[in-house]
């Protein structure tokens, strides 16, 4: 599982994304909060296709495009409880 954080442009909510790749194509889940935490929802995504295509663009779930970055912020296994998280950028 990969993990992304990141604050929308358009809502100014904040923003987790996980994803994986799967046969077929990338499924993932984006969930956004309200800092005063009035607005707490989220929804599924699924991008068919090339999961190797860059930039990875999910919509949040007030409709803005959202680009991630190539490496993910965090990474988990789905078998593990082993969380590797990125504390500089390269």
């Amino acid at each position: 599982m990969n993990y992304h954080w990141a604050d929308c442009p358009n809502c100014h909510c904040h923003l987790a994304v996980n994803w994986t790749v799967r046969p077929g194509g990338i499924l993932g889940s984006v969930r956004r909060w309200s800092a005063d935490r009035s607005i707490n929802d989220g929804k599924p995504f699924e991008l068919a296709g090339d999961a190797a295509a860059k930039p990875i663009v999910v919509a949040c779930v007030c409709g803005a495009p959202l680009p991630l970055p190539d490496a993910p912020d965090a990474v988990g296994g789905e078998r593990s409880d082993d969380l590797r998280v990125r504390l500089t950028a390269d």
